[in-house]
């Protein structure tokens, strides 16, 4: 991006988990909503969208619409959402054209072991495509539809150690990937000789298989650790391996390092 001022969210929202319901209308970002969890996220902990985001969901760009959750108990969750195709995040989009992205999630905590325990969640989706065929975020811009879901463990009694699993698959070349699918595992506050509190380390694996022609399958391994350097700010290390990147054939295998500070309030 050239400097610029960007409006990724604006809404208003009534209601919350406690009240067994909550809506939001306004600008939204689905791939905010949708499958998250707040063990696979770029700004905490991986750091690549195909270790973060599952783009085989097909997400519209940041724009107007209307997402609304019921929460019958502790462990089960209804979301739903129309929103505009034609979104973007540099504008309020096209929601006249009438273009719209449906998704609906279902969540479950299966095997809840601590009270912090995540959703599994199970997630449909449908768009229309956008007015000019072209796509921005994980569309493409053609008509199609897809699935997808999230698996969250926690793997020991005290809930530190978590395991994700996720997949997606999208249909009528309507998501930028045809297929994904994924497995990480992360554990809070590792054993480590020094001590150090709040940290975090983690591994996935990943694989995607492009729609783009001529693309071939990918496939990559994350290892991060991340850890308070000093109070309010965070610090992560990661490395990221890349086998047969989907766009280069004349490469087999890429790696990267990369340090993240983070501060927080």
């Amino acid at each position: 991006y050239t400097p610029t001022f960007l409006t990724r969210n604006f809404y208003w929202q009534h209601g919350s988990k406690e009240a067994g319901w909550a809506y939001r209308v306004g600008k939204i970002t689905p791939d905010q909503i949708f499958l998250s969890s707040k063990y696979i996220s770029p700004v905490t902990t991986f750091l690549p969208n195909v270790g973060t985001g599952v783009f085989a969901a097909g997400y519209p760009d940041s724009g107007l619409g209307v997402v609304g959750g019921l929460y019958p108990s502790d462990r089960v969750s209804l979301v739903g959402s129309i929103s505009d195709s034609n979104a973007n995040r540099l504008n309020f989009g096209d929601i006249g054209a009438g273009d719209t992205y449906k998704a609906v999630q279902l969540g479950v905590k299966i095997f809840p072991v601590t009270p912090k325990a995540g959703y599994s969640k199970f997630f449909l989706w449908q768009n229309d495509g956008t007015k000019n065929g072209q796509g921005i975020n994980a569309m493409t811009g053609q008509e199609g539809w897809g699935f997808a879901m999230k698996l969250e463990q926690e793997l020991t009694s005290d809930g530190r150690a978590v395991g994700i699993f996720r997949y997606g698959r999208s249909y009528d070349d309507a998501a930028i990937w045809k297929q994904q699918a994924g497995l990480s595992v992360v554990l809070n506050d590792p054993p480590d000789p020094i001590r150090i509190k709040n940290d975090m380390v983690g591994v996935a694996l990943n694989w995607v298989e492009s729609v783009a022609e001529g693309s071939r399958e990918e496939y990559n391994f994350e290892a991060f650790y991340r850890f308070a350097l000093f109070p309010a700010v965070d610090t992560t290390l990661s490395y990221q391996s890349i086998f047969d990147p989907a766009f280069a054939p004349s490469i087999d295998q890429s790696s990267a390092f990369s340090l993240r500070v983070r501060t927080t309030d």
